[in-house]
């Protein structure tokens, strides 16, 4: 059985050119969802089982690194109608 390692993997040329495009504000539609996919699949991890026996510390710091993805994918799955509603709600409470 593999562990995860605190390791990224390496990025294709594709993937390497779609940040590079997103960064720089001018990626196209194909490029803006597969940088997405490498921030949450390749370096946030959010999908992936984060625990390493007998490592605490490194579970720990892996779950804290999927964090960020998982709160991507969560904001993304939101209507954005629902959204106002939410923020309405937040201002009220305050």
């Amino acid at each position: 059985m593999s562990f995860p390692t605190l390791e990224v993997k390496w990025l294709t040329r594709s993937e390497n050119a779609a940040l590079k495009a997103c960064y720089a504000g001018h990626a196209n539609a194909h490029q803006q969802r597969l940088a997405l996919v490498v921030i949450v699949n390749k370096f946030c991890r959010a999908n992936d089982l984060l625990y390493i026996p007998d490592h605490p510390d490194q579970t720990a710091f892996m779950n804290g690194r999927a964090f960020p993805g998982q709160q991507i994918m969560k904001h993304l799955k939101v209507p954005v109608g629902r959204l106002d509603l939410q923020n309405d709600d937040e201002e009220s409470q305050s």
